[in-house]
C-alpha cells in the first residue's frame, strides 16, 4: 500500500475484518493473526500500521518484542573534515599518499579468524527468553520459580493467576516475524491456552495472547493443528472488498473538470473500470487512478503497465493466469500460499483474484475487466434510456400498435396468450425498435434515428462482452445525458 492507502484502516471492509478480531480478544479468545510475508518486509511495514490500529482498539496490552531503542544522532568521523575557512585545528595531518610498501600484519590478522555468530536459540530457549521477557514486562522478578523444574509453566502458571488470584488479562501481543525464533510464539500461544483452560478461568478473566507472523516462520500445517475453541485464527485474506477499492480510487481521482452530467457519467465509468481492473490491490488502484488521466479504455492497459513498472519492490509475476470460479473460501489452499505470501494473489468480491500484472500476460484480459466494469454501469443506464425511447416509438408508429407488438414485440411461446399492446410494447428491445424503423413501421427523426443507433450499437457490444472504446463511449454518455 502507497501513501495514498496509508489509512486503510478506517476502509469499511478492514475495519470490519479489524473489529472481528478484536472482538474474539475481548471475548477472552487468543489469536493467531497470519500475515502475507511481503506485508511484513515492505518499506514502511504495512504490518506495523495494521498493528498499530489493533493495539488503539485494545487500548491495554504487553507488545513483544520491544521496540529497538533509537538510533545515535552521531556517529564520530575516523578522519575530522577540514573547517570551512580552512585554518589549522592543531590536530596532526593524516597523511594520504601510497608509500610502496607492502602492507603489514596489523592488529586484526594477530587476533586470529574472526568469532563465529552465536548459533540460533533452540525452540525451546527461544520460547524460555520469550517468557522471561514476558515476565519481566508484568513484574514477576525473573519470571521463574527457582524450585521449580519447569520456569516457562511457572510464568504461564502466573499468568493464569496462581499465588496472587488474579489472572493477567491484557492481551499479550507477540511480533512473531522479529523475534529470533519466530515459531517460538506459536508455543507460547498454546501453552497460553491450554494453562487458561486447565484452571477452569471463564473467557472474560482468562490471559490470552495475540500472535501476528507469517506463514512461512511457523511449522508447515500448524495453523490447522490449533485448538479452534481456545485459538482463533485469522488469516489477512479477502480483508478488502469492491467498497474499499473504490474509497481509494474516488479519494485518488482528480476533480472532474467540468461538473456537468455527462462528466460525472464519464467518471462514474472510470472509477468503476479501475477498480475492477485492480481487485484488492489498493497501490496500485491509487496508483492508476492518478495516472490514467484521460480514461479512454483502449488505453487502460498502457497505464497499467507503467504504474506496475513504477512500483517500488514490485513482485516478479510468472505469466500465468488460473482464476477459478469456485469460491476461494476463508484462507488461502495450500497450492497458493507462495503466492499469497508473495502478496499477489487474494480474496476479493468473492472470487479469487491476482496480481493486476498477470492479466498483462493475456491479450483480452484488461478488456475482459473493463468490459465488466462498463456492463456494471451502463447496463441499467441502457434499459432506462431503452424504456424512455417506447414513448417515442408509440408516437412514431405508422402502424397500429396492435400490430406493431405482434410484428416487433417480445416473441411468445406457443400457447401463451397474447400481451396488450401497450405491454408488449413497453419490452420491446432496442434492435427491434430498430428493425421497426428500418422496416418503415415507425418513422423517426434524424436526431431520434441517430439516437437510437448509438444505444443500439452500444447495448450490442455489451452484450457481446466487447468493450466500448473512448470514441463509442463518449457518444453513448451524450446520449444518456440528452
Amino acid at each position: 500500500m502507497g501513501e495514498a492507502t496509508a489509512g486503510v484502516a478506517s476502509l469499511p471492509g478492514i475495519r470490519v475484518w479489524l473489529c472481528r478480531l478484536v472482538a474474539e480478544l475481548h471475548n477472552g479468545r487468543s489469536c493467531l493473526l497470519l500475515l502475507p510475508r511481503s506485508m511484513l518486509r515492505d518499506a514502511g511495514s504495512r504490518a506495523d500500521r495494521l498493528l498499530d490500529d489493533v493495539l488503539h482498539d485494545l487500548a491495554d496490552f504487553l507488545l513483544l518484542p520491544l521496540d529497538e531503542s533509537p538510533a545515535p544522532a552521531f556517529a564520530p568521523c575516523r578522519t575530522p573534515a577540514m573547517p570551512p575557512d580552512g585554518r589549522w585545528t592543531g590536530l596532526a595531518p593524516v597523511p594520504d599518499f601510497d608509500d610502496g610498501l607492502p602492507d603489514l600484519p596489523g592488529t586484526a590478522s594477530a587476533a586470529g579468524p574472526e568469532p563465529r555468530p552465536p548459533a540460533p536459540p533452540t525452540p525451546a530457549e527461544a520460547l524460555a527468553g520469550l517468557l522471561e521477557r514476558l515476565a519481566k514486562e508484568v513484574c514477576f522478578g525473573d519470571g521463574a520459580d527457582p524450585a521449580g523444574t519447569d520456569p516457562a509453566g511457572d510464568v504461564l502458571a502466573r499468568l493464569a493467576g496462581r499465588g496472587t488470584g488474579t489472572a493477567e488479562t491484557r492481551p499479550v501481543v507477540v511480533r512473531a516475524w522479529r523475534e529470533p525464533v519466530p515459531s517460538a510464539a506459536t508455543h507460547l500461544l498454546r501453552r497460553l491456552a491450554a494453562t487458561a483452560k486447565e484452571a477452569g478461568l471463564p473467557p472474560g478473566r482468562r490471559p490470552r495472547a495475540l500472535v501476528i507472523a507469517s506463514t512461512e516462520d511457523l511449522p508447515r500445517g500448524l495453523p490447522d493443528q490449533l485448538p479452534r475453541e481456545d485459538i482463533a485464527v485469522h488469516w489477512w485474506w479477502g480483508a478488502t472488498g469492491r467498497l474499499d477499492t473504490a474509497t481509494v480510487v474516488a479519494l485518488s481521482r482528480p476533480q472532474p473538470a467540468s461538473p456537468t452530467e455527462r462528466s460525472h457519467l464519464h467518471e462514474a465509468v472510470a472509477q468503476a473500470t479501475i477498480t475492477e481492473v485492480c481487485g484488492p490491490f489498493l497501490d496500485i488502484a491509487a496508483a492508476l487512478a492518478s495516472r490514467w488521466d484521460d480514461g479512454r479504455p483502449e488505453n487502460m492497459a498502457s497505464a497499467l503497465h507503467d504504474v506496475i513498472a513504477d512500483l517500488p519492490g514490485r513482485a516478479a509475476i510468472p505469466p500465468q493466469r488460473a482464476e477459478g470460479t469456485r469460491p476461494p473460501g476463508p484462507r488461502p489452499d495450500e497450492r497458493l500460499r507462495a503466492a499469497w505470501n508473495a502478496g499477489t494473489v487474494d480474496s476479493w468480491d468473492g472470487r479469487l483474484r491476482r496480481h493486476p500484472g498477470y492479466d498483462l500476460y493475456h491479450e483480452h484480459a484488461v478488456a475482459a475487466r473493463v468490459w465488466l466494469a462498463q456492463n456494471h454501469v451502463l447496463l441499467p443506464l441502457l434499459d432506462d434510456a431503452r424504456e424512455r425511447f417506447t414513448a417515442t416509438v408509440r408516437l412514431r408508429a405508422r402502424i397500429p400498435l396492435g400490430r406493431l407488438a405482434q410484428d416487433y414485440g417480445p416473441r411468445l411461446e406457443p400457447g401463451r396468450t397474447p400481451e396488450a399492446a401497450d405491454s408488449a410494447i413497453a419490452t420491446m428491445e432496442l434492435g427491434a425498435m430498430w428493425s421497426a424503423h428500418c422496416d418503415g413501421a415507425v418513422a423517426l427523426s434524424p436526431a431520434e434515428r441517430r439516437g437510437l443507433r448509438v444505444l443500439r450499437e452500444a447495448r450490442n457490444l455489451l452484450a457481446h462482452r466487447v468493450p466500448l472504446d473512448g470514441d463509442r463511449l463518449r457518444r453513448l454518455v451524450e446520449e444518456l445525458c440528452r
